[in-house]
């Protein structure tokens, strides 16, 4: 009889225990805070990124792990099995920090679990993240949203920073002024169309502004520029693409004077940032109310930083003129914008040694 009651106790005693961890584990949850949804993360010389994962979770956890897995209608890419990506003493209060490493590509859905006992007890995943080409565009109203009609990149891994959350390319581009287009999801089809990569375009561009405005370190461009930058991490940027310049000619700028306020730009913001940022410089002189001599002036000082190796060539823009590119005579119609848009993709072509690439149609683009 003693044995049985001894027997009973037992299985009582594992039976609730068991009830214990099932209701711990049905309580423990994990959160994701990085990656978001959407988010680019910049590729490295070596055609990678390590993405950081880190989250919380407010239960006990020996490891958390995660994997990455391509979505369908990715062209590139290469999923990963599980990676331990922080493991006891890392996961301190709860919050765990880690890195995973993946090829360029993209779109790839991150899943993160925590385990104990080699058991897992809480888990979550991120729909869309992946691993391509990150820009700052740069400049006034010709690289804001003062292009008519508005555009929306037809494939989804193109995408604006709108400061918070990566969100689907539609104009106007978060951060730029005006409420109409601009060249930049276009652009981003192209990029995507020839490299297989999401991309992300985060805009520091406002309307009429010369190039002495943004100096830095206190004018309030100057001061914009930087945050526009600094969230995506050292190296996290792979190109400020700037287009200025219309208004420096309706002010007599000198070539020596315009090519040595971008310089400073351009070599302070590294500093500040503390990774050197690549910069491509348009040319983009023309206005209807500035003569031809003071067009041809900035322009000059916009060839100098090419031709002293401080910033990349550019698109040239200043003979898109009329009605066939204008829609007032300054700011760029449809036709306008999408030459503005092939412009930009021949520039980043050249330099970096892309292949050529057609504007995608509705079926190339990825399932929303």
């Amino acid at each position: 009889m003693m044995h049985r009651k001894a027997g009973w106790m037992l299985c009582v005693a594992l039976l609730t225990g068991s009830l214990a961890v099932c209701a711990e584990e049905a309580r423990t949850t994990l959160t994701i805070r990085s990656p978001v949804s959407r988010q680019v993360f910049q590729r490295n010389a070596q055609d990678q990124a390590d993405l950081t994962i880190r989250g919380t979770v407010n239960g006990r956890v020996d490891a958390v792990e995660a994997k990455a897995d391509l979505v369908q209608g990715a062209t590139r890419g290469k999923a990963s099995d599980w990676v331990v990506v922080a493991k006891q003493e890392e996961i301190a209060g709860g919050e765990f920090t880690g890195k995973l490493t993946l090829q360029a590509g993209g779109w790839y859905k991150i899943t993160v679990r925590g385990k104990r006992a080699g058991q897992v007890i809480a888990e979550a995943a991120v729909d869309k993240a992946g691993v391509g080409d990150v820009f700052i565009t740069a400049g006034q109203s010709n690289s804001a949203n003062y292009g008519k009609p508005p555009q929306q990149a037809k494939d989804d891994r193109v995408v604006y920073f709108n400061g918070t959350a990566f969100v689907p390319a539609r104009d106007p581009i978060p951060g730029g002024c005006g409420k109409q287009g601009s060249p930049w999801s276009l652009l981003g089809d192209r990029i995507v169309q020839s490299q297989g990569i999401p991309v992300c375009f985060r805009s520091a561009s406002l309307t009429w502004t010369e190039v002495k405005n943004w100096m830095p370190p206190n004018t309030p461009l100057y001061k914009n520029l930087v945050p526009c930058v600094k969230p995506f991490g050292i190296n996290g940027v792979r190109a400020v693409l700037w287009h200025q310049g219309e208004s420096d000619t309706l002010v007599n700028t000198s070539a020596s004077a315009y090519c040595e306020r971008l310089k400073t730009i351009i070599e302070t913001l590294n500093r500040d940032c503390g990774y050197r940022i690549a910069w491509f410089v348009a040319q983009a002189s023309f206005h209807p109310g500035s003569q031809e001599a003071q067009q041809k002036e900035v322009a000059k000082g916009q060839q100098m930083l090419w031709k002293e190796k401080i910033a990349f060539q550019g698109p040239n823009t200043d003979d898109l003129l009329g009605v066939k590119y204008r829609r007032d005579g300054v700011h760029f119609n449809q036709a306008g914008l999408d030459a503005h848009a092939e412009r930009w993709f021949e520039a980043l072509k050249k330099q970096y040694g892309w292949k050529s690439a057609s504007p995608p149609n509705e079926t190339q683009s990825q399932a929303k």
